[in-house]
């Protein structure tokens, strides 16, 4: 039993070792998959902030588009409105052209 020591404290050293090496392989790779992980969300952090700016600018723009589009149909009505009223007074000129031609013959 004796000489059988000793390839038993080796074995034991060897699996000891054996773990040690894994356990550091698995902690290497733990760190790099942290900072890959780190680095991928502030990528995507950036990116988010510029989507988000971008946004804000569109919505800006869709308001100022609007006010634009509001002051433009109220041009266009009014134009409209000085247009009927320009009929109405032609068709008033007509009408009372016709009376005083119709009275004189």
């Amino acid at each position: 039993m004796n000489e059988n020591t000793p390839q038993i404290e080796r074995h034991e050293a060897d699996q000891d070792r054996y773990d040690f090496q894994r356990l550091e392989r698995s902690i290497e790779y733990l760190l790099e998959e942290h900072a890959r992980l780190s680095a991928e969300r502030e990528a995507i952090l950036a990116e988010l902030a510029d989507r988000e700016h971008r946004v804000s600018q569109l919505e800006a723009e869709v308001v100022d588009e609007k006010r634009r589009r509001a002051v433009a149909v109220e041009g266009v009505d009014k134009i409209l409105s000085r247009l009927e009223q320009l009929q109405s007074a032609a068709q008033g000129h007509a009408t009372d052209s016709a009376d005083a031609a119709g009275a004189t013959s």
